[in-house]
């Protein structure tokens, strides 16, 4: 049994602490939280001890891992903490604040031997593993371009802005389905609510394959979207995480050119149209997924998918998309991990 000790039991920390206790192989012992108010109110609902004070978890002997669900300027701090302690980590997405703090933490966690695991919860996810098996297997011939759309009418966040806080899901799946990082980026975005605090963003990835990936992000928009388009040169699909029945639709459709030159017919294209179908996907929790993950890699002494490197690679991408934007949307290059 792996005991852990959680940090944070706003939005996001209680579906952590019910997860890793759904996994069957993990206590959650202590859970940590400057709202007395909210702790008691998980207290009532899990036998775990709560606590105001991180240091608490730090300097308990029981405890084997630390799940940090906090704010991201927060991060840093809290898993350096930890690390140096001799607990595996479990980070909720983005990493850090900055690539020099990921780096630390990767330093740390590698030195001692840790676990330093991030949260990017949609690479666990039965569909996004779905579509990414269909793109491995080529069934949409080559990727020419990924479109994404996450949107909804707030929340609204002040610690980050909606590029970090919404769009580091899809650097990680825009990574995660082409087996490649980005290695450039143009962005811009707009604050009307906080200043410098951009409520919608609008990013393009360029990939050393020659794909692309176009992101828009908002917390003013009247529609909750989340919505991923990937288009090949054989087929399409679109993956609609809203969509419950079937959140895959693959497009047999591209176009052809003809063979003819030298006429007006080498200007003509031709629009294949094979039908739509939903391939079967058998859903599930994918938090549940990445908490048992962690616990696997923590028994076994084994790389998370998602480990620290993978996360310091989205907060690269994120880094030089709010640099793109500070710099007229300049085209940024993107460091490799």
């Amino acid at each position: 049994m792996i005991r852990v000790g959680l940090v944070g039991v706003g939005h996001w920390g209680p579906n952590v602490v019910r997860s890793l206790e759904g996994t069957g192989r993990a206590e959650v012992k202590q859970i940590c939280d400057l709202n007395e108010a909210a702790l008691k109110k998980i207290g009532e609902r899990h036998a775990a001890r709560t606590t105001t004070s991180f240091d608490d978890l730090l300097g308990d002997g029981e405890l084997d891992a630390i799940a940090i669900a906090t704010p991201v300027p927060t991060h840093f701090k809290l898993a350096k903490a930890a690390l140096e302690a001799g607990k595996h980590v479990l980070m909720e997405k983005p990493l850090t604040a900055t690539s020099e703090e990921g780096r630390e933490l990767i330093r740390i966690a590698d030195e001692r031997g840790l676990v330093l695991m991030v949260g990017h919860v949609f690479e666990y996810n039965a569909t996004i593993r779905a579509l990414k098996d269909l793109i491995n297997a080529g069934e949409l011939g080559t990727i020419q371009y990924m479109s994404f759309s996450r949107t909804n009418l707030g929340p609204v966040r002040t610690d980050v802005n909606a590029f970090w806080d919404l769009a580091s899901h899809d650097v990680s799946i825009m990574s995660y389905f082409l087996g490649e990082p980005p290695m450039d980026v143009t962005a811009r975005g707009q604050a009307w609510l906080n200043k410098d605090v951009e409520d919608a963003v609008f990013a393009t990835f360029g990939f050393a394959s020659g794909a692309l990936a176009h992101v828009d992000v908002s917390w003013l928009n009247p529609r909750k979207v989340r919505q991923i388009t990937v288009v090949g040169d054989k087929k399409m699909a679109v993956w609609d995480d809203l969509a419950l029945q079937h959140p895959i639709q693959i497009f047999d459709r591209h176009v052809e050119l003809p063979d003819i030159s030298d006429t007006y017919l080498e200007h003509k294209t031709a629009v294949v149209d094979g039908g739509v179908f939903s391939p079967s996907v058998r859903l599930n929790q994918p938090l549940a997924e990445e908490c048992t993950h962690f616990i696997d890699c923590v028994e076994n002494k084994e790389t998370p998918q998602s480990d620290g490197r993978n996360g310091l690679q989205v907060v690269l991408a994120l880094e030089a998309a709010t640099a793109s934007m500070r710099n007229a949307s300049a085209v940024t290059p993107i460091d490799r991990a």
